[in-house]
């Protein structure tokens, strides 16, 4: 066995029956993927056999911010009379906006604005929405939460007490789970204890909602609510236990239809122009690093397809001009980490040890640029998470799409270039111009030549 097939076998480098059937699976994976994400038949959805579900083309599924789609907006008036002094009237409206941004946020809106207007307005932009019904079952209607004990008597109020209600699944059913502050948590772990057999009553607004009966005392701040829910039923349930922790009572003043800001083509124009993007990143790629950069641009196909499906999935994403943004940094970087592979592949193939192969030459220069990625990455993904936590809303969908992105283009440089150039030596090792790769005769002579002449001198220095 020569040198240089040594040299290959180290690599894990496959035979090339397996390459061919990893490349057609990938092919073929990609080829379906990419059938799913586009509407073949002009519209949203399409029914699943003769079953009663529907199927969102993975395009149509990803939701889209106010400017792009617009929306639906709310403003609220808070009643501020029973609050006496302007700093606490000032600190109920302050956490009455954190509660609705926090619920939004989790209902996956990240776009959704919360604004404070004059001294007791509050204004509700959220996007991706056509009807006042549909704000409401997002937010609820603000309302006055308490519960009571069997005579009775107020035990919780939601606006002091109550952190967060949530729909859950527990034991194979759906359940309405709450979460309780510190204050809370004593006040019902009390009531619990004396109530045991009995019931503790949920009321909006003065309206009976639920009846739970209290099965054990309940210490540690966490209670379920179970029944004969279906997801719908705790969703809405938990929606309207939320809409009564609002430090402030809020009354709906008047609600209407956001048009998208950018106008209907935008999305269009901006997808025609991102395709053509890529396509000249693909073409830059191909005619400077030749086999290389066509591993690369296979690479960069499949990372183009893997974060539209990642926009449709993840929950706490919307589509806009600054997530679009962090998309376009995201394929940058990718672009960059395997910009940064292939110079030092090259180096190595170059500057490396003589008779150095193909396969060895593409190891060694994943290993060595492996530290210089992770650098840059790790950090904005740093970045990202600091954003996510304290930015504003806009921030965080930036944010967001920039964490994902980012993930993605590791995944697309380390991973997924790397396993197409083992594809591609499995048939192909030997063909330096092919890669990109040949050796520059007269610049290796001439380096060569220098170091001579550098050694002469020293030699007749030393003499002398």
């Amino acid at each position: 066995m020569s040198k240089k097939k040594r040299q290959s076998k180290e690599w894990g480098q496959f035979k090339q029956s397996t390459a061919t059937v990893i490349l057609v699976i990938m092919i073929l994976l990609v080829i379906t993927a990419i059938l799913f994400a586009i509407p073949l038949n002009g519209k949203d959805s399409f029914q699943i056999g003769k079953s009663n579900y529907d199927f969102t083309w993975v395009s149509h599924a990803v939701k889209l911010g106010l400017d792009l789609e617009g929306g639906m907006y709310a403003l609220y008036e808070a009643d501020l009379s029973k609050i006496p002094s302007n700093e606490e009237k000032s600190n109920a409206m302050d956490g009455t906006i954190s509660n609705l941004q926090a619920m939004l946020f989790s209902e996956g809106y990240t776009e959704a604005t919360v604004t404070k207007q004059g001294e007791n307005y509050i204004r509700v932009e959220v996007p991706s929405i056509e009807n006042t019904e549909h704000l409401m079952t997002i937010i609820g209607e603000p309302a006055t939460l308490e519960f009571k004990d069997p005579e009775g008597k107020v035990i919780i109020e939601g606006n002091k007490h109550l952190k967060n209600a949530s729909e859950a699944l527990h034991e194979g059913q759906y359940v309405i789970s709450l979460e309780f502050n510190d204050e809370g948590r004593e006040l019902f772990a009390k009531a619990t204890k004396e109530n045991i057999g009995k019931t503790i009553s949920i009321y909006i607004n003065g309206k009976e909602i639920l009846k739970p009966t209290v099965n054990s005392a309940i210490t540690e701040g966490r209670a379920i609510i179970t029944g004969n829910y279906d997801y719908n039923t705790a969703k809405d349930l938990a929606t309207k236990i939320n809409a009564g922790t609002f430090a402030v009572k809020l009354d709906v003043i008047s609600t209407a239809s956001i048009s998208p800001t950018l106008g209907q083509n935008a999305l269009k124009y901006g997808l025609i122009a991102s395709a053509i993007g890529i396509a000249i990143i693909i073409l830059f790629l191909i005619l400077v690093y030749r086999g290389l950069g066509l591993a690369a641009s296979f690479a960069l196909i499949i990372y183009s397809v893997l974060i539209v499906y990642f926009l449709a999935i993840v929950p706490w994403v919307q589509l806009t001009l600054p997530s679009i943004a962090g998309v376009i940094l995201s394929i940058g970087m990718a672009v960059d980490a395997n910009v940064i592979i292939f110079e030092r592949i090259k180096e190595e193939k170059q500057f490396g040890k003589i008779g150095k192969g193909i396969s060895t030459s593409v190891q060694y220069g994943f290993n060595k640029s492996l530290p210089a990625i992770l650098d840059g990455n790790i950090t904005t993904i740093l970045g990202s998470i600091v954003m996510i936590i304290f930015g504003s809303t806009t921030i965080k969908s930036f944010a967001i799409t920039l964490l994902i992105g980012i993930l993605l283009s590791m995944f697309s440089a380390l991973i997924i270039t790397r396993l197409i150039l083992k594809i591609m030596l499995s048939f192909n090792d030997e063909n330096d111009a092919f890669y990109g790769l040949e050796i520059k005769q007269e610049k290796t002579k001439k380096h060569s030549n220098d170091k001579y002449d550098l050694e002469l001198k020293e030699v007749n220095a030393s003499e002398k």
